[in-house]
């Protein structure tokens, strides 16, 4: 990632790239669903969310390639991982 896109992304709070990650679901748009996720990895860090979901690190970014397809069980772990850090 270049040091402009990561400037850029620190600008938004953890709530807002969260939430980014929900409306990306709800929306239904696996593009956007990757780009989200690509978002969470970089501002929690892959080895901190595959720690916290169990999901392999290089899984996590081959979830996020244009020609990567998320599985629902991955989803749904990074999903868990999520609401447990709304609750806290």
């Amino acid at each position: 990632m270049a040091k402009q896109e990561l400037k850029n992304m620190n600008k938004y709070s953890d709530e807002e790239i969260v939430e980014s990650f929900f409306t990306s679901w709800a929306d239904g748009d696996a593009d956007d669903i990757k780009s989200s996720l690509y978002s969470l990895i970089k501002r929690f860090g892959g080895t901190y969310l595959s720690e916290s979901t169990g999901i392999p690190r290089t899984t996590l970014y081959d979830m996020c390639k244009d020609d990567g397809n998320p599985t629902l069980e991955n989803l749904c772990l990074v999903i868990e991982f999520l609401k447990t850090r709304e609750a806290a």
